[in-house]
């Protein structure tokens, strides 16, 4: 199952509908793009600016989070040309019917790279992104 960001964060940090995707990825080896290796630490960086969290939590949810990418049930998907060039490609496919953001668009090319199941994704446009190219969706 591919998770973008979003959906990957409410694994590491609790949020109000942390609990239902957990319970959706029980059991499930992850996928997702190497792009989230940043933006994974740049959300527990916010949490923690924010009061939300503690250094020491931030710290112990980075850990969980490598520690998933060792043990391999969570997956990167490398970013390299190929995923750049086609995640240029899917703004251009799904123009002028969604306006597909840069981060979204990388993620539905490492998705298509990697035919890894639904794609799990909250996000409104990205979801309308993925069903006008006829991705599955959780």
């Amino acid at each position: 199952m591919y998770l973008d960001t979003c959906v990957l964060a409410k694994l590491f940090v609790l949020e109000p509908d942390s609990e239902t995707c957990i319970a959706r990825t029980v059991g499930s080896t992850l996928v997702s793009s190497e792009v989230a290796y940043a933006e994974i630490f740049s959300v527990l960086l916010r949490k923690e600016r924010e009061g939300e969290i503690s250094a020491v939590q931030r710290d112990a949810n980075w850990a969980k989070f490598e520690s998933r990418i060792k043990d391999e049930t969570l997956n990167l998907v490398p970013l390299d040309h190929a995923v750049v060039q086609k995640a240029k490609d899917l703004m251009l496919d799904v123009h002028p019917h969604t306006p597909l953001r840069t981060l979204d668009a990388i993620h539905l090319a490492s998705y298509l790279s990697a035919f890894t199941g639904p794609l799990f994704k909250t996000d409104r446009r990205m979801r309308a992104s993925a069903a006008f190219l006829e991705i599955p969706l959780v």
